[in-house]
């Protein structure tokens, strides 16, 4: 309002745009004593209902995976103890291999590899 009382509206759009990103570390250490104990990630900007997260040894077979990236979060104490998905022993320090995929909030798909180290 001025000084005659007049009303005036002046409007301007901004965008903003989710950008993603994704912490993913290359080791860890199960071994029980509170430190570094799971394979935990973090990340902003997913899709999370498009997210794949699976880990192999060296001869190509599956130890791990996962549909849930907030299990995997390490902000909320989640994160991969170090055991096989399906029998749940404890697996023998080695070097892993993951592969991930996800579409972060503008769509866009992501694919991406890369090492894990089990250290004890």
């Amino acid at each position: 309002q001025d000084i005659n009382g007049c009303f005036d509206t002046a409007t301007r759009t901004v965008l903003v745009n989710e950008e993603y990103w994704m912490y993913i570390p290359t080791s860890f250490t199960p071994d029980n004593d509170k430190k570094n104990d799971n394979f935990c990630i973090e990340y902003h900007g997913i899709r999370e209902n498009t997210f794949l997260f699976k880990v192999y040894n060296a001869q190509g077979d599956l130890m791990y995976q996962s549909t849930k990236p907030n299990e995997l979060r390490c902000s909320v104490n989640g994160g991969w103890n170090g055991t096989h998905y399906n029998s749940s022993t404890e697996l023998p320090p080695d070097t892993y291999v993951y592969e991930i995929y996800f579409q972060d909030f503008e769509g866009w798909k992501h694919k991406e590899y890369g090492n894990i180290v089990l250290i004890k």
